[in-house]
């Protein structure tokens, strides 16, 4: 039986925070240290609002940060198409249909504002009024020439003359049909084409890989060269060191605790890398967890010479569109969690776009529509209000209830205590039960 392990590791401060960049700002986070660590608890523990980086897990310290980080989360079932998102899909199928580059790109972020998008629809939609207007004013054929229409315009004329006797207003019913027939035909999963080389000039190939495989391996060069390239033109890092990528996002401590069934699952819970193959080379790569109640999406790099795709958009489409896909297999699992959502960072409120989304209450440990937690935030003024104030405070768990690892033996905290040779030096134990919750009776403390 494996074991989950942490070793708590306390708070700590930086002197600069990685989102705002600000001289005086200052980023803090509670952290441990996990050699090994089941899916099941870290789905837990990412709904106490803690994420991981490699080994090291985290959680921020909202009161004390510059930047407050809200752990953010979409139910896969309920996702609906934006009308950015939904232009990002056509322009990736128009690419790899017929090689066809967006005229026009203003950015992942800048997209939705677009002058001549908006132009452009307005114009969209006087046409369609026009074309309505058209249908109801048009003449009923006389019964000379009915018997050459064919039967679909035959009982379409007859299904207008009996609205019309209703008192139903015929260009109203039918915009309003158009509109719905429009929304039931595109679907996200509708616009996902499969590949055919006869028509398609691109191939784009999606593989989900284990971070601990032989395949990951044999790829491991190319998709560590694609990081560095982006890091160094996206981020303008210049320390991207072979080590610290296999430490960031090579190495995990999952493993899987779920209970073998009778039918086998396609996809084992894990750690994975999720690479975008076009043409045989990797364009990028979503670093990603897959856990029993949720997909975690951990970290994602690209290929800057195909940012006119907006490749940061389609992969979490790609993402919310594969998740739906295993929840046919595990039902439970149908959350795309997407990090940290940060109100004051332009380049992460992208998240919010993908409706409608949740954000994590730091008090009470539920969920709340991000609408409300906005309007609090800006009510409030804080950096950390209670999003659900009526919700009760999960109770504290007991600290002599504690699971610890003292010695290769296993034992309650209240047991390490009596063992005559431990002596407690350390005052933290109340902090970690408050981090970490009922989790602290399942998972392993190591002591010493």
């Amino acid at each position: 039986m494996r074991y989950s392990i942490v070793e708590y590791m306390g708070p700590s401060e930086e002197g600069t925070c990685g989102y705002c960049h600000q001289e005086r700002s200052m980023s803090a986070v509670i952290g441990m240290w996990a050699p090994a660590l089941a899916v099941s608890h870290y789905n837990g523990l990412l709904d106490r609002g803690m994420r991981r980086s490699g080994r090291y897990l985290y959680k921020p310290i909202i009161e004390k940060t510059c930047c407050p980080q809200y752990t953010i989360r979409l139910d896969v079932h309920r996702f609906k198409l934006s009308r950015t998102q939904k232009r990002v899909l056509r322009y990736m199928n128009e690419y790899l249909l017929y090689d066809k580059k967006p005229k026009y790109h203003t950015g992942e972020e800048a997209a939705e504002t677009s002058v001549r998008y908006m132009q452009k629809r307005t114009e969209n939609i006087e046409k369609d009024k026009q074309k309505c207007i058209s249908q109801k004013h048009d003449e009923v054929p006389s019964a000379l020439h009915t018997k050459n229409l064919k039967k679909k315009n035959l009982r379409k004329q007859r299904a207008i003359e009996r609205l019309k006797k209703k008192g139903i207003d015929v260009e109203e019913f039918q915009c309003r049909r158009r509109e719905k027939e429009f929304a039931r035909q595109r679907t996200l999963e509708s616009y996902l084409l499969d590949y055919d080389e006869n028509k398609f000039r691109h191939k784009l190939e999606i593989r989900l890989i284990r971070v601990d495989s032989e395949e990951f391996n044999s790829t491991f060069r190319e998709s560590y060269e694609l990081f560095v390239k982006y890091q160094t033109t996206v981020h303008k890092q210049t320390d991207c060191t072979e080590k610290g990528y296999r430490s960031f996002l090579a190495n995990s401590p999952l493993f899987s605790d779920e209970e073998k069934s009778s039918a086998p699952k396609s996809v084992e819970l894990g750690s994975y890398h999720q690479q975008y193959i076009l043409d045989g080379k990797i364009i990028a790569v979503g670093v990603v967890d897959i856990l029993p109640r949720c997909f975690s999406a951990k970290y994602f790099y690209y290929d800057p010479d195909y940012m006119f795709l907006s490749l940061g958009t389609y992969s979490a489409l790609r993402e919310i569109a594969f998740v739906r896909e295993l929840a046919k297999e595990r039902p439970a699992l149908h959350y795309y969690y997407m990090g940290y959502y940060i109100v004051t960072c332009p380049k992460m409120r992208y998240k919010g776009r993908f409706r409608p989304a949740d954000l994590l209450c730091d008090v009470s440990f539920t969920w709340v529509p991000l609408e409300d937690c906005l309007k609090r935030l800006k009510e409030s003024g804080e950096n950390a209000p209670a999003f659900n104030p009526n919700a009760e405070r999960p109770p504290r768990f007991p600290v002599e209830q504690v699971r610890c690892l003292y010695n290769g033996k296993l034992m309650s905290y209240y047991t390490l205590c009596q063992q005559p040779d431990f002596k407690e030096t350390q005052n933290f134990m109340e902090d970690y039960a408050l981090l970490v919750g009922p989790l602290a009776g399942e998972m392993v403390l190591y002591r010493w």
